[in-house]
């Protein structure tokens, strides 16, 4: 692995998708439209092709963020080769579907990327006032066998109404590669994958939603998408793990990678695929750590952060007690 990292303050959403454009492009990533007059960024490395497209509202402004197998020139953000279904394609502001919501237009107090010079992945963490932060990520996961996909792109939904921002079991908040909570199946992370135990021959997609839910909805080209589980509040290592609280201090550092796993519920009974773990990134109780500090395991770095903001006080406010998220600094 060749990781890079990079760090910064953003004006605005116009200026934080700027410098993550030309972070990508300095890491083997392709920009293929940049336009402030359309809002919109789309960028590609490898296989994987991502589109965003800001809105610069003041007060509750989003990043919507596109997921496609190709890229058409002059097409908007959803219209792209094989598009995943997720995204909002009306008119600004963007309200609904897969985004990086209630943003605001900045300024951002921070700004943290770890991503690879080799491989196609890139997490994004936005500190958007101090100590409350959102994340996104786009690349392709470390596959597990030879089936066809890999790509995926995901984001972290929270729930902003009430007292539920305090509820990290909330099933509308939507954290990155989620397999318990659920919101809508627009807004949930998806993986490209063909060629699965009783996927049609049609569907390219994977929809990372909760297990139970029914209606995962369909790709832009109205073909059914399929579950896949992530691991954030569910799943074995989860379960065992997640009230571990890492303390660098004295070595004990538990953390877990995330899986994802294809669901056939076609079959009784149902059948599990393990498909791959996402690069970079690790589970991780941060009770004792705080958002943005740093530790060493053996030759690696990474840096932590809180889903939203590392706080227990319930009521309304938005917070995530002492889940956390790592990333892999160096």
């Amino acid at each position: 692995m060749a990781i890079v990292y990079a760090t910064g303050t953003a004006t605005d959403q116009q200026d934080l998708l700027s410098q993550l454009d030309t972070y990508l492009q300095a890491n083997g990533w392709t920009e293929d439209e940049w336009s402030v007059a359309n809002k919109r960024l789309c960028v590609h490395k490898s296989t994987v092709y991502v589109q965003f497209r800001w809105d610069a509202v003041a007060a509750t402004g989003c990043i919507g963020v596109y997921h496609s197998l190709g890229y058409i020139g002059g097409n908007a953000p959803g219209a792209h080769t094989n598009d995943s279904g997720n995204g909002q394609t009306t008119a600004n502001p963007i309200t609904t579907a897969r985004r990086i919501e209630a943003l605001g237009n900045g300024a951002f107090t921070n700004f943290f990327i770890f991503g690879d010079s080799a491989i196609p992945y890139c997490h994004v963490v936005i500190e958007v006032t101090a100590g409350v932060f959102r994340h996104m990520s786009f690349g392709l996961i470390t596959k597990v066998g030879t089936w066809t996909g890999g790509e995926y792109c995901s984001v972290l939904d929270w729930y902003y109404s009430g007292v539920n921002q305090s509820n990290i079991a909330y099933t509308s908040h939507y954290v990155l590669f989620d397999a318990y909570g659920y919101a809508v199946n627009t807004e949930t992370g998806t993986i490209h994958m063909e060629g699965m135990q009783n996927q049609t021959a049609l569907s390219k997609w994977g929809n990372i939603a909760n297990n139970v839910v029914a209606n995962l909805g369909l790709d832009r080209a109205g073909v059914a998408r399929y579950p896949v589980m992530g691991g954030m509040r569910e799943g074995p290592l989860n379960n065992v793990l997640c009230a571990m609280a890492a303390n660098p201090s004295n070595g004990f550092v538990a953390m877990h990678p995330v899986w994802l796993t294809y669901r056939d519920r076609s079959v009784t009974p149902e059948n599990h695929f393990f498909l791959g773990t996402v690069p970079g990134i690790r589970f991780i109780n941060i009770k004792y750590l705080d958002p943005a500090e740093e530790f060493v395991v053996g030759a690696d770095t990474w840096k932590v952060f809180p889903w939203v903001k590392k706080q227990n006080l319930g009521g309304s406010n938005p917070e995530s007690k002492n889940m956390g998220i790592a990333y892999q600094k160096a």
